[in-house]
């Protein structure tokens, strides 16, 4: 999981690319394969992403989708 530093929605580009190339490299290392999900459920106002596994917590082809 990636968390932007300061409160808000919309981060700037730079630092969205930033975040998803972290999330991304450690992502890769601890579970292979992953999808970005990026839907705030339970923190609305402050940007965060999550890496899961593919095909893994509401992904795509997901049973609890």
């Amino acid at each position: 999981m990636v968390v932007w530093r300061w409160h808000g929605v919309t981060p700037p580009a730079d630092h969205l690319t930033h975040m998803h190339a972290r999330l991304r490299d450690v992502a890769t290392a601890q579970i292979g394969e992953y999808w970005l999900d990026d839907h705030m459920r339970n923190i609305p106002d402050h940007w965060h992403a999550h890496a899961r596994p593919k095909g893994g917590f509401f992904g795509p082809g997901s049973s609890l989708r």
